[in-house]
């Protein structure tokens, strides 16, 4: 089995360092694609007319907490708010049971992080982020949190570039486990940056656009980064993910079918957080990107990217009916 930091462990704490955001999630009725063919897109000045247009609860490490305590893990969001964070989403965590303790809120900054997001009927997205209140520099440091050391691994979820190498530094010096995840700040990073970063992390996960730009980025081979971490994860939309392992043969998992379409939206986050699931409950790459592939499609099965639920048996049936087989049950937490 793939283990983490190299010794069997108990499942437990996971940190995830992240951005707390309010969407604003918009809905083209149409393909990106067959705009671009029917009209000369020239310096990305296009107009396009919204069938739907929402607010929702978002950010990548809220999005990811979410989804690891649909399995019971006990995930503490380590992020920094803007004022309108105590409008409605402090209590709309505190509902869910969400340790908001190392959650900033900086006055001087008036707003959250904010996502723009508009997407096609194919799931294809066009987006715009702000980091707003995840600027602020009241952010606790990861060596800061009570108890700390006891964390089985610590997700960095996409913020600058500056910010998650001073996590990732201090991190390490903890001997807590690295689930990389650059994102849509990877284009930020400089080749310094993200070598010392793939170099501090143990586990580094990126879209199939992200880990080309992570290679050219960096400066290195795709085996030159999967020497140097336990996993590269490539996701690859409908097509799966494919997991390389140093001097092990790549495996290549699926996607699993929505039974219906909602929005694509916090998809990426849902797995990260199925895939995690399955890493502190010590399961095999496979087994880890099957979870991560049905959380990601009960994500897509929902307008909202915090909008599904599950429990454990309705879990186990959705897995059942897509791979054949039963889901580990050791990734369940209490």
């Amino acid at each position: 089995m793939d283990e983490i930091a190299g010794d069997r462990i108990s499942a437990g704490r996971v940190l995830v360092c992240g951005s707390i955001a309010l969407d604003l999630l918009g809905r083209y009725d149409g393909s990106f694609g067959e705009y671009q063919s029917r009209y000369s897109v020239k310096s990305l000045n296009i107009s396009l007319p919204l069938a739907s247009l929402r607010t929702t609860f978002g950010g990548c490490g809220i999005n990811i907490t979410f989804g690891l305590r649909q399995f019971g893990i006990d995930a503490v969001p380590l992020s920094a708010a803007g004022v309108n964070f105590n409008d409605q989403y402090r209590d709309y965590l505190c509902d869910l049971g969400v340790n908001i303790d190392y959650i900033a809120v900086d006055e001087r900054l008036p707003q959250c992080a904010t996502a723009i997001v508009l997407s096609d009927e194919n799931g294809n997205q066009i987006t715009g982020f702000h980091p707003g209140g995840a600027l602020s520099d009241r952010r606790m440091k990861p060596s800061a949190i009570a108890e700390i050391e006891d964390y089985q691994l610590a997700v960095l979820a996409p913020e600058s570039a500056d910010l998650m190498l001073r996590q990732a530094r201090d991190i390490a010096e903890l001997g807590v486990p690295i689930f990389f995840d650059p994102g849509q700040w990877l284009s930020e990073f400089s080749d310094v940056e993200l070598r010392e970063l793939i170099g501090l992390s143990d586990y580094v996960i990126c879209n199939e656009h992200e880990w080309d730009i992570l290679q050219k980025n960096a400066c290195l081979t795709a085996d030159e980064v999967i020497d140097q971490v336990r996993q590269a994860i490539v996701t690859l939309g409908p097509k799966g993910v494919d997991i390389y392992r140093e001097h092990r043969d790549t495996v290549r998992s699926p996607a699993v079918e929505p039974r219906q379409s909602g929005d694509a939206t916090g998809c990426g986050d849902a797995f990260r957080a199925g895939y995690v699931a399955g890493l502190i409950a010590e399961q095999e790459a496979e087994l880890c990107a099957r979870i991560g592939a049905l959380t990601a499609t009960f994500n897509l099965e929902h307008e909202d990217p915090q909008g599904y639920r599950f429990d454990e048996s309705e879990f186990a049936q959705r897995y059942r009916d897509a791979f054949g087989g039963d889901v580990p049950s050791a990734i369940w937490q209490s």
